[in-house]
């Protein structure tokens, strides 16, 4: 088979050996940044709502990380054992996932959405010997709670210490711990000392901390006599931290995450004193043990085509991608300037963990935080996004394309929803704004055209970057600036990461908060990282290049795609226009992110290697011009038709999710039928700016099911997919698709085999009408729909669901809708 391999000219990697694994480089980083914060929650008030975030230190964290390491060895856990872990981001989820390392225990994720048979598999195939819980994830595993010697139960939170206080058994329970998180303020003095204080605005009122940095407001107990901090907590806190909190079987637990701290803290020190009062006390840990060869993690697949697949993934494999990542993205700001127009030495990189670390992109954006001595903020969930991210005031922004679009809706319904006075001052401001941007962009894309022509090798490296990335026109800040303000007021970058970013919400994202928007590429098989743009890219929609030297990049082409590494194309830049080979066929990787194989499964491993080489099963085409590739089309789920042309679904679904009243999609297509037809999950504010009501059964409505195929087809032609590509029809769902009702992955894709359990029976029957009817016109295929949704109602009242999602009762049958179409 043909290859072509990329030559990016990539800066060499130059790994320092002190940061080649998590032990090293915690140690590292406690040692050379003690008081620097790095693990953040928002603090629990006695008011019974949720104030600053207050923060555990490096060293605290690298201490606690230590005396883990040897509770678990104290318990009778081995290197090599395996221990899994099912909870939302916390505090607790990154201490275990050092402290694993340190005692040489490998790390299985689950996923917190997964299915019960999802979990049961992962904990059977990975031999688990204990798994660590949150408390409302305990339900979770209580149905395999037989496969696991010990379970351990997350109580750093006062909420589910308040909890486990009055349920669990209290010989389960420590009498002290060592650690509190300490209040934003105490850190702001020790920011001064090093030259980053940056504060919240003048305006910011924060509680007032005890000698040792402790809120008054917050639900806690001071240090004793002794130095430690008493687990119980006061029983007039107890109903505001329990409040919310949904009841939980804690019958199987066997330890709290703070009762194995303290069993490693008396195997070093003294049960009288807490000697980690004293700032000079370290943990003793040998951080060779653990090599870079050492295996660090079983990171299940998703499981978007079957069963979930165990990847192997080495200390070295993560750590090389979090150091490359922080080398490349987090470029010093230059002249940085703090909140008080102060000017600072340098600053302290602020990042939301909202992705879910049981995904390794998440806990590899982690091993970058601590190669640049950041902090992260764990967050309260999706729904409190915005609040969180204004109240930690994030400098990076890690995102995947759903986050984006939500904040873009966000954004555009309520400009939609203002009056027509500030909507035309938007617009007016924002093409002003556009037009500084696009001008920005020719310039940029000329030098790439001259570098083309001069046969230069573009790999473009920032020594500092500016905090704002265009230099707009000063009257559009009595607009935008709220907009910068959203995400706390600091923010200078934002990578896409999961999916790719469409051009449209690059170009809006980068206008509205004037950052540098950027793109990567990566999966669980390469520890999230492979491709990255460069940070001041403007042509968004690619996934850039390889990120250092070591990472090498191979096309492949596959001829029953008609995909060739010889393909020519009209490349246009900057005015500019000429015909080019642009080698187009299947990713290809290799490098030192790249994993070990598949766990339990040589077979398989042997499968999804060529000649050393990874296989991604992403189909690319790469770019000399811009020296960039871009993602095309995925080699898996290719179809075969009935009169036997090849589509791939991935390609179709992409092309139809250009539509602005799509949310997702699922294609629906077989060997049985000539064309394809298409469930979409609507982006209803779409709908209801052109008279829909708000929440009106889509599903059911001939006016909304007429009105979003035609606009499909219409960008379907334009993008030109082939007439058997594009879906005859269009079936809308009512429900959203999320990983609980198990039609999302927990990495939030497209899981098809249960979306093809789901909808086969309505689109099979959707099928059946359409290839009855002696003339299809526009109005017939609508009714075919509304027709089969009636007909499941009827035949199958209690059927896979569908009734609920997609329809209401019987006596709900549509009428034809009388609602003019815009």
């Amino acid at each position: 088979m043909q290859t072509y391999d990329c030559n990016f000219n990539a800066p060499s990697l130059d790994m320092p050996e002190n940061v080649s694994t998590f032990p090293k480089l915690l140690r590292t980083k406690a040692q050379s940044y003690p008081n620097r914060r790095f693990l953040g929650t928002r603090e629990y008030l006695n008011t019974g709502f949720r104030g600053a975030y207050e923060w555990y230190s490096y060293q605290d964290v690298d201490r606690i990380c230590a005396l883990l390491a040897q509770g678990l060895t104290e318990i009778g856990l081995k290197r090599g054992d395996k221990a899994g872990i099912i909870s939302s981001n916390r505090t607790e989820w990154t201490i275990v996932d050092f402290a694993c390392s340190i005692a040489g225990i490998v790390l299985v994720p689950i996923y917190d959405t997964q299915s019960a048979e999802d979990i049961a598999y992962v904990c059977q195939d990975a031999e688990l010997k204990i798994c660590f819980s949150s408390l409302d994830r305990l339900e979770k595993i209580k149905a395999v709670k037989d496969k696991f010697e010990t379970v351990v139960v997350f109580d750093d939170r006062v909420d589910d210490r308040a909890y486990l206080q009055q349920k669990l058994d209290a010989k389960l329970l420590p009498a002290n711990v060592y650690f509190q998180p300490r209040a934003q303020t105490v850190f702001d003095e020790f920011d001064k000392e090093e030259g980053i204080y940056d504060p919240a605005p003048e305006n910011k009122a924060y509680p007032k901390v005890d000698k040792d940095g402790y809120s008054d407001q917050i639900c806690r107990l001071r240090r004793n006599q002794n130095g430690f901090f008493s687990y119980k907590i006061e029983e007039k806190w107890l109903s505001i931290l329990t409040k919310s909190t949904k009841a939980a079987d804690v019958s199987f637990v066997s330890h709290t995450f703070w009762k194995l701290v303290q069993l490693g803290y008396e195997k070093f020190f003294s049960k009288d004193t807490n000697e980690m009062a004293h700032s000079n006390t370290e943990v003793p840990v040998d951080v060779h043990v653990t090599t870079p060869d050492s295996l660090l993690s079983l990171v299940y697949t998703s499981g978007t085509t079957g069963k979930p697949k165990g990847v192997m993934l080495t200390q070295a494999n993560v750590c090389t991608t979090g150091y490359s990542m922080n080398k490349h993205c987090v470029v010093p700001q230059s002249n940085p300037i703090n909140s008080l127009g102060q000017k600072m030495t340098s600053r302290q990189e602020y990042q939301y963990s909202l992705l879910p670390l049981a995904h390794i992109y998440m806990r590899a954006l982690q091993v970058l935080q601590l190669n640049n001595a950041g902090c992260l903020g764990n967050s309260q969930g999706v729904a409190y996004l915005l609040s969180d991210l204004k109240e930690l005031r994030i400098t990076i922004f890690v995102a995947v394309p759903r986050v984006i679009q939500k904040i873009v809706d966000g954004i555009k319904g309520k400009i939609e929803a203002s009056s027509s006075l500030k909507k035309k001052l938007f617009q007016k401001l924002y093409n002003l704004r556009r037009k500084t941007f696009l001008k920005v962009q020719q310039q940029y894309n000329e030098q790439i055209w001259q570098d083309y022509r001069e046969d230069k090798q573009y790999h473009k490296i920032l020594s500092e970057m500016p905090k704002r990335r265009f230099e707009f026109p000063a009257v559009t800040n009595i607009v935008f600036n709220q907009f910068e303000q959203m995400l706390g007021g600091r923010a200078r970058w934002i990578v896409n990461g999961s999916a790719p970013l469409s051009y449209q919400n690059g170009e809006f994202f980068a206008i509205c908060f004037n950052m540098h928007v950027f793109e990567g590429y990566g999966m669980t098989e390469t520890s999230a990282t492979g491709c990255i743009q460069d940070i001041d890219s403007v042509n968004y929609g690619a996934i850039g290049k390889s990120l250092d030297k070591e990472t090498q990049i191979r096309i492949m082409s596959v001829p029953e795609m008609n995909y060739d590494v010889k393909d020519t194309k009209i490349v246009s830049i900057a005015g500019h226009q000429e015909s080019i080979v642009c080698p187009r066929g299947e990713l290809l990787m290799k490098g030192p992110t790249v994993f070990s194989g598949y766990y339990n499964d040589p077979v398989k491993t042997e499968e999804s290697f060529i000649d050393g080489y990874f296989a991604t099963g992403d189909i690319a085409e790469f770019n000399p011009v811009t020296q960039e590739v871009k993602l095309i089309d995925r080699k898996r789920g290719i179809v075969k038709l009935s009169q036997g042309e090849f589509i791939s679904i991935n390609h179709i679904e992409n092309t139809i999710s250009k539509s602005r009243y799509v949310e997702s999609v699922f294609l629906y297509a077989n060997r049985y039928h000539s064309y394809t037809l298409a469930v979409v999950l609507p982006n209803e504010q779409y709908f209801q700016q052109n008279g829909f009501a708000k929440g009106e059964n889509l599903s059911r409505s001939a006016a909304a099911i007429k009105m979003l195929t035609e606009d499909v087809k219409r960008i379907c032609k334009e993008c030109q997919l082939k007439s058997f590509e594009i879906p005859k029809v269009i079936l809308i769902e009512n429900e959203p698709w999320t990983p609980d009702n198990g039609l999302l992955t927990p990495a939030l894709k497209i899981k098809r085999p249960s979306c093809s359990a789901k909808y086969d029976p309505v689109m099979l029957s959707i099928s059946n009408k359409i290839d009855a009817l002696t003339r299809e016109t526009p109005d017939s295929l609508v009714e075919s729909v509304i027709s089969a949704l009636d007909d499941l109602i009827v035949t199958e009242p209690n059927s896979c669901q569908v009734s609920d999602t997609l329809s209401t009762t019987k006596s709900s049958k549509s009428t034809k809708s009388k609602r003019s179409v815009k």
